[in-house]
């Protein structure tokens, strides 16, 4: 029996993910194009294909490794044409995962980096210039003091989450 928390999770998903949106998505490609975790492995991580996946299949998908991989570096989000909000829709199909109990068997490295930065990626100094260039906003290294202490306090009550530094 599903819990409250992940049918409001999956309610949540299902209103973020517009299905007129994501038809004309298909033949786009955009986020695909300027992700750049799919730049590095684009034999496992696509977001237009996870995104369909998401759509389509969600209890398997919810399985797969693939979903783990977005760097939520947002850059999909900024150019996506259809104003799709991909990062936010990997986030909410992340966290119905967990809720129905799949976890990467191999996490440690990303919430090391999590606890570091707030992030699964890390914003370079570089990369916020490249972004400048672009006439996007910086991101910053870090998230918010305020953030980073609330990812600590989670990972301190979450024995999922616990590792050593």
């Amino acid at each position: 029996m599903e819990t409250e928390i992940a049918s409001i999770s999956k309610e949540l998903l299902q209103r973020s993910i517009n299905a007129e949106k994501l038809r004309y998505c298909y033949g786009c490609g955009t986020c695909t194009a300027s992700c750049p975790v799919a730049k590095v492995v684009p034999e496992n991580f696509n977001p237009r294909g996870l995104l369909q996946k998401i759509f389509f299949d969600l209890n398997k998908t919810l399985t797969e490794d693939e979903l783990w991989l977005c760097a939520w570096c947002y850059t999909c989000y900024e150019r996506c044409p259809q104003e799709l909000k991909t990062t936010e829709i990997f986030l909410l199909t992340r966290n119905l995962a967990v809720e129905k109990g799949y976890f990467p068997k191999q996490p440690t490295a990303l919430i090391k980096l999590i606890l570091r930065s707030g992030r699964t990626l890390e914003v370079t100094p570089a990369r916020d210039r490249k972004r400048a260039a672009l006439g996007l906003r910086e991101i910053g290294e870090t998230v918010s003091e305020k953030a980073l202490r609330e990812i600590k306090i989670i990972t301190e009550k979450s024995s999922t989450w616990r590792v050593r530094e």
